[in-house]
């Protein structure tokens, strides 16, 4: 529950300190007293959106603390289980919410003193406290869906794990219809375009291009066209080495006659001889190396030829289907695939269609467990919002929870739910938007927040002038019906009622006064003597009398 908040610098408040009890507790002032800030303070710790319109004049920054006390919340709490996933331990100590408005445009928020995102504070909010206009949620038909879960959760163990399973289920039924949409898409277009595959193929088949052939072939033609560049001077080489005299043939008979004239054996000579005989050897190796040469670089003229005439012939497809030679292989290789893929079309199309139906089958099952589910819950829910009406002044009003199957599958099912209500005797059973008035539609919210309060997540309701339009009696019965729903949770309530802020365990009073020409609201706690004063403003006005007071005193005492 909301144990307090803090304010410091919001409009009108300089600083605000509020503490609060559990059980129904009143809000009450004059108009432009300054109700509707607590509110928007409230909101901004809460995480929702605020801007620097908010900060006091005169003031750097405005701060907003929330302070919520968790300890009557089961472990499995979501807000728990939040709280815990951004490893924070909220089950032992109090929960502090912090929102500071600063004027350079940057928002700063604070769980327990720590940073974390502005989303992550609304998301907690969400959790644990609830403000509500005089009937904003009942206008909403799409979370008429959501009230009857909550309360068929709570009359069905089993609902909660229909709905698991029922948002899965659907989510595999749409992941299967994508994949079979795929998959004929891909069937259509490989009939439109089966001949153009086939000629592709065809084309490709006998010329065979690799992968990266284009750029490994002109590679390859441009090592050989080195070789070119040599290729004179290595036919030179080998014609001079033969012709007009033969250097090995000359150094072998000089050298044979050195060794015959060498009678006494004279060491110049024999190495002069010897040296003759190494150059000899080594003017063969040379001679066989620029040979080889010679005739490799004959046979890459031939190859050339081959290169480019491949070249020529991978150009010339690729122009055919305007590609790059590049893409010959990739497109050989996808026209073959689309080719498979129509062959096995047929066959892949029908165990696509056998997903969906099996995924189809499951999701129908879990929608009509959860749709007979909603139909005894929407049935046991109107009983017991009937059983509230007659309290709240609406003895002759009809109220029906319409459960319907509207065909449009969906994460929670194909139900289309809407709350119907018929005010008045004679009347038929109509949409609450079209059939209730406004006083009509907050009495019936309230009735709705005391049957469903013992099986919602919320511990904090906030009411803001959900009184509006009615009075006497009416406004008693909402009074009652407030302190009986504070029983179950923390209730505050904005009001202009007296009747409604005699029921209240705790009085709050706002005020705006000036102080150094400037105006500031604040707020009173209220005791007894306290109280019956403000009721009986509220009752006579500016002027109090003690008729008032008589009335006042006597409304505190049928509250008791």
């Amino acid at each position: 529950m909301l144990m307090g908040i803090s304010i410091r610098d919001v409009v009108l408040i300089e600083a605000l300190d509020l503490e609060f009890q559990s059980g129904f507790s009143a809000l009450t002032g004059e108009t432009g007293a300054g109700k509707s800030i607590l509110l928007d303070s409230l909101s901004l710790a809460l995480g929702m959106r605020g801007d620097t319109s908010l900060i006091r004049l005169g003031a750097e920054q405005a701060v907003v603390t929330a302070e919520f006390d968790l300890s009557n919340l089961s472990s499995s709490h979501p807000l728990l289980v939040l709280l815990e996933e951004q490893g924070f331990d909220g089950k032992d100590a109090p929960l502090i919410l912090r929102r500071i408005l600063h004027h350079n445009n940057k928002s700063r928020a604070l769980l327990n003193d720590h940073p974390v995102s502005i989303g992550l504070l609304r998301e907690i909010g969400q959790l644990i406290l609830e403000i509500h206009g005089q009937f904003d949620h009942l206008m909403n038909v799409n979370l008429h869906h959501k009230i009857l879960d909550s309360f068929a959760i709570s009359h069905n163990p089993e609902m909660e794990g229909l709905l698991i399973l029922l948002a899965a289920a659907y989510k595999s039924l749409k992941i299967a219809e994508e994949e079979l949409v795929h998959q004929r898409t891909l069937q259509e277009e490989a009939i439109k375009k089966q001949a153009y595959y086939q000629q592709i193929i065809k084309d490709l088949e006998s010329l065979s291009p690799k992968d990266g052939e284009e750029e490994s072939l002109l590679q390859e033609r441009q090592d050989i066209a080195h070789y070119g560049k040599i290729s004179d001077a290595v036919q030179e080489a080998l014609t001079a080495l033969r012709t007009p005299t033969d250097f090995q043939t000359a150094l072998y008979s000089v050298q044979k006659n050195l060794e015959r004239v060498n009678i006494i054996g004279l060491k110049e000579l024999k190495d002069a001889a010897e040296a003759l005989d190494r150059a000899s050897i080594e003017l063969q190796e040379a001679y066989e190396l620029l040979r080889g040469l010679y005739d490799l670089n004959q046979e890459s003229s031939l190859k050339l030829n081959a290169i480019e005439e491949r070249l020529y012939a991978l150009r010339a497809v690729a122009r055919k289907y305007g590609l790059q030679p590049i893409e010959l292989y990739t497109s050989h290789q996808e026209a073959q695939l689309a080719i498979e893929t129509l062959n096995e079309g047929e066959g892949r199309l029908h165990s696509y269609e056998t997903a969906v139906t099996k995924c189809l089958n499951e999701y129908i099952s879990l929608a009509e467990k959860t749709h007979e589910i909603r139909l005894e819950a929407a049935k046991a829910l109107s009983e017991r919002v009937m059983a509230e009406l007659p309290g709240l002044k609406l003895d002759h009003a009809t109220f029906r929870i319409d459960v319907k199957k509207d065909n449009q599958p969906g994460p929670r099912g194909g139900d289309h739910i809407e709350f119907l209500i018929a005010a008045n005797k004679g009347q038929d059973l109509a949409p609450l938007a079209k059939a209730a008035s406004g006083g009509e539609m907050a009495r019936l919210m309230l009735a709705l927040k005391v049957v469903l309060s013992h099986h919602g997540y919320i511990s904090t309701i906030i009411f803001d002038e959900i009184d509006t339009g009615v009075g006497g009696a009416v406004a008693a019965a909402i009074g009652q019906r407030l302190s009986l729903l504070g029983r179950n949770v923390q209730v505050l309530a904005i009001t202009h009622s007296p009747q409604v802020a005699a029921y209240a365990q705790q009085h709050f009073h706002v005020r705006k006064r000036e102080e150094e020409h400037k105006m500031v609201t604040f707020v009173e706690t209220l005791k007894h003597n306290e109280r019956l004063e403000e009721i009986a403003r509220m009752l006579s006005g500016s002027i109090v009398t003690n008729e008032a007071r008589a009335a006042a005193q006597q409304l505190l005492e049928c509250s008791i």
